[in-house]
Parts: C-alpha cells; structure tokens; sequence
C-alpha cells in the first residue's frame, strides 16, 4: 500500500454525556473525504482510542469505514498491550476494509519493554496480521520510545512498511532512514501516482472510468523510469521511510 501524502489523525466526537457521537463522526469523515488528502486515520491518539471500551472501538472503526470515500487509504488504529487482542482488532479492521494497521508500542509494564520483547511483539503481529502493519511510536504519551536500532531491524519484516514517528526527534528520524535506505516495497498506484485500494478496485469493477497503467520501476522516490501503458495494475518499488508526526491527545468528557 502506498503512504504518501496527508493521512489526517480524526477526533472521535462525543455528547456531553460520553457516549460518542457517531452521526458526528460520519458527518466528518465525509468532509475529510473531499479534500485531497491521501487518507484518515481512525483510532489513533487524537481519536481518543485508548479511552473507548472494545464494542465502541468497533463501532468507530465501522461507522468511519461506512462513511470514507473508496479512494481514500484508512488506516486503523489497532494498537493495544496484548499481540493477541491486537491482532483481533487488526482482524475485525480487515474484514471492515481498512488498509493498513497502526500499532503503538505496548508500554504498561515498563521494566518488560527490552528489546527481545519489543521484537517479539511486533513480528508476532506482522506475522498474523492480514494488513500491512505501521509501528506507532508516541513517547510522550505512553512514556516507551521505541529505539532507532529496533525499528532498523523490524523494518526487514516485509509486512512492516513504515513508522508514525511522533517523538519529534530529527536526529533520530535521520538514523532511522539512513537505516532503511536500502529496504524496498511494492505498491499498486494508479497513472496519476496515487494509491489503489480494494475499496476503489471494487467502486470501479464495470465502471468507464480510468484505467491502471503498467510503468516501471522506481528506484528512488525521485527517480523513475516509465514503460509502455497497459490496462493492468502497476507495481512500483518504493524506499521505505519513516513518516515524522507530531502527536496530541484529547480529553473525553466523562
């Protein structure tokens, strides 16, 4: 899946009363929708995600999902401290058609966040999840800053594609891809360079519309070389580099 462009984090609107406002949250992913940004991100720190039960991260998850425009690439945020729970979560997100999944770092238990662990975890859900897995790593919130030697070496799990990189440190942001320059990934764009999604291969199956195009490889992201279009899909190779955003969360009215 290709992450390019402006993936705005949603708030998740409550009433006054705390129950969320879900005529809201459809009203704004709709609005989100026709704007040129690349895609939305649900349940992620600005949605308030840690503060909602299961049942009402599943329903955010589905109303927002109903409501996105198919060309728009949804991102889930899954993240919880269990892999298993995580990946259930990834699971239902799937099956919803959500693109890709976020995942924090898990942080509760501090002392167990070694380096094995932090491995373990992730290519435990890489390994299961049946989307392509984003980490999320926001150390002002949950306190665990996942080390630039660690997410080098995730970044080799092909189902791994990048990195939510919400500490804000630069120098680090440059270890980490210096780190990664040489790993590549493939990704179906249409002719205009944009992502495809299944969603939007399932709006347009019988339509008029545009075609895919067949083009060539990229070997860097400022470097491409075209060939001869085609009507199937088209697979570029993409440098893998960390995406650096600046986190925030909410407060909930309880």
């Amino acid at each position: 899946m290709l992450l390019h462009g402006i993936f705005p984090p949603i708030t998740t609107p409550f009433y006054p009363d705390g129950n969320v406002y879900f005529r809201k949250l459809e009203s704004n992913v709709e609005r989100y929708s026709r704007t040129p940004c690349a895609g939305i991100v649900v349940l992620g720190s600005t949605g308030e995600a840690i503060l909602l039960s299961d049942q009402e991260r599943h329903d955010v998850l589905k109303s927002a999902r109903e409501a996105a425009a198919p060309n728009k690439v949804l991102v889930a945020g899954t993240g919880i401290e269990s892999a298993i729970e995580t990946l259930r979560l990834t699971e239902y997100a799937a099956e919803l058609g959500y693109d890709i999944a976020m995942v924090r770092t898990p942080h509760y238990y501090k002392k167990q966040m070694q380096e094995a662990n932090i491995l373990a975890f992730y290519r435990t859900v890489a390994d299961r999840s049946p989307l392509p897995v984003i980490i999320y790593n926001f150390p002002q919130a949950t306190g665990y800053d996942i080390p630039a030697e660690l997410v080098i070496e995730l970044a080799e799990h092909p189902n791994l594609i990048g990195i939510k990189e919400s500490s804000g440190e630069v120098e680090k942001v440059r270890k980490m891809v210096e780190g990664t320059r040489h790993i590549r990934h493939s990704a179906t764009v249409t002719e205009t360079f944009e992502a495809v999604t299944p969603r939007m291969l399932a709006a347009s199956t019988g339509s008029s519309g545009g075609e895919l195009v067949q083009v060539g490889a990229m070997t860097r992201a400022d470097s491409m070389v075209s060939s001869k279009p085609s009507s199937s899909a088209i697979t570029i190779a993409t440098t893998a580099r960390p995406c650096v955003s600046k986190g925030h969360t909410g407060r909930r009215i309880s």
